[in-house]
């Protein structure tokens, strides 16, 4: 992040919403990440984003293993906003991540 200039210092932190279908992204994030950059904040982290299926933290987290995810993710952030930044927290859950569905 070195040489990142921020339009301000007001930055929201991860926020696990338990949302997405799949790993995909849907309507909700476009609302719930885009109020963030129209209400003028200088980065948003979005919520732990899965690098594989078995190492999500729960089935309701937003994945990037494939590209319908990772265009379903930008699409849902393409809010127009001068000097809004966005970030990911990438992660794996390892020993910690959902094994089975739950009933």
């Amino acid at each position: 992040m070195r040489g990142l200039t921020l339009r301000n210092r007001t930055v929201i932190s991860p926020m696990c919403q338990y949302s997405a279908r799949h790993g995909v992204a849907n309507a909700w994030h476009l609302v719930h990440l885009g109020r963030f950059a129209l209400g003028g904040f200088g980065l948003v982290i979005v919520e732990a984003s899965g690098v594989v299926p078995e190492g999500r933290i729960s089935y309701g987290d937003v994945g990037i293993w494939n590209d319908e995810q990772a265009t379903a993710l930008l699409a849902g952030i393409g809010v127009e906003s001068p000097g809004f930044v966005l970030s990911s927290l990438v992660r794996s859950a390892a020993d910690r991540s959902s094994r089975a569905a739950p009933r």
